[in-house]
């Protein structure tokens, strides 16, 4: 199979290599994400332990259209009788590049009706064969089409997430604006925290990025207590699931193993919001982590000296703040810092200003995207 791993602005290249770590067969990538060639035991294998990759897409099949009769054509043309039957009930979500007008004629200008006609033709291909259609759940649908355009060629996919995977099924509580998942596990490649290193996270809200950072520490695979999509798929998904079972078996066994034998890690996790203290302590107990990680109510400023050690966070922007509220912030957790050694720093923010006045000279720094807000994530040593 044919799958792709869709990565965030900025992660292609960290995808890629979570990829081939994994082992999986890796045919290259691209603007969208990883391509690779995968047959069930791969795919099971990248749904529970990839950490940064968005979704996990298998192509149907693609095809040039410039108007709703190609795309029509194209889309009835693609093999969906081995995949679907009019049991499962499905939604399409068209996106990429639209085709405009030309000539008086009809182009394809809009998602929405890019995904009216594919449903149109998924379902005359399957009334022709079994005598009824399908029926649409755009809400929660067994099957999710992904249909994207590139230039005048679209290219249909099966979703074998279903939900996507930052969902890792975890999150008890969360504050408002919260931190995907998969963007807190790029920061924590970045950190690159390891058993045994003392592990600071400043800003913690309500966890998602000491969570992230513990996990990939430990080697807990992100995907082994939730369900994925491809397992309600009507024609295999018995077979995904039975590669699955044995995936997420294996990682929860090796997950109450790790926590079993782990004791006495200097990892701390602090706030000035109680709201997210109550929060974080929920989220730790739901991950397991309760008591791995130190919770403190405590101002990012007065943290203490650490030694040898890592400090990730996520400092606020100022959309909340006053500006030169957040910059004396950003001035004063610079300043205060300092005081640590052999200690490396990886901080996000989507501030312009944090890197003039945090005042440290930036080791690396990678520009992404948490939700609509560009951002980057700035790496330090001390």
């Amino acid at each position: 199979m044919h799958v792709l791993a869709t990565a965030a602005l900025g992660t292609v290249d960290l995808v890629e290599q979570e990829c081939r770590q994994l082992g999986l067969d890796v045919l290259g990538n691209d603007r969208d994400g990883v391509h690779m060639d995968l047959g069930w035991p791969g795919v099971a294998t990248a749904l529970v332990h990839l950490r940064m990759a968005t979704r996990l897409l298998m192509r149907l099949g693609d095809f040039a259209a410039h108007n709703a009769e190609s795309l029509y054509e194209g889309t009835r043309r693609l093999p969906w009788l081995e995949w679907l039957d009019p049991n499962a009930t499905f939604a399409i979500f068209a996106s990429g590049d639209l085709v405009p007008s030309q000539n008086g004629g009809q182009g394809l200008e809009h998602h929405v009706f890019v995904s009216q006609k594919v449903k149109d033709a998924l379902c005359d291909v399957l009334r022709s064969r079994y005598g009824r259609r399908p029926n649409v759940n755009a809400d929660d649908p067994d099957v999710r089409i992904s249909v994207r355009g590139r230039r005048g060629r679209w290219s249909v996919w099966l979703d074998l997430a279903g939900p996507p995977l930052h969902e890792r099924g975890l999150r008890m509580r969360q504050l408002a604006a919260p931190l995907k998942e998969t963007l807190a596990a790029t920061v924590a490649t970045l950190a690159g925290w390891r058993p045994g290193q003392p592990l600071r996270d400043p800003f913690c809200g309500s966890g998602t990025l000491t969570i992230e950072t513990v996990n990939m520490g430990l080697g807990i695979a992100p995907g082994c207590t939730r369900w994925f999509g491809v397992e309600r798929w009507p024609l295999h998904g018995q077979q995904a699931q039975q590669e699955l079972d044995k995936v997420r078996g294996a990682a929860v066994t090796h997950a109450q193993n790790v926590l079993q034998r782990t004791t006495g890690l200097d990892i701390e996790a602090s706030d000035t919001d109680a709201r997210a203290i109550q929060a974080m302590r929920e989220n730790l107990r739901a991950a397991g982590l309760d008591g791995v990680v130190r919770v403190v109510q405590r101002d990012a400023r007065a943290l203490p000296p650490v030694q040898g050690g890592v400090i990730v966070g996520n400092p606020p922007y100022g959309m909340r703040l006053n500006d030169s509220d957040v910059l004396a912030l950003y001035r004063e957790i610079g300043a205060s810092w300092k005081t640590s050694h052999d200690t490396t720093v990886a901080l996000l923010c989507g501030n312009v200003d944090f890197v003039s006045n945090f005042g440290w000279p930036v080791e690396s720094a990678r520009e992404l995207r948490n939700g609509p807000i560009e951002v980057g994530l700035f790496r330090y040593r001390i």
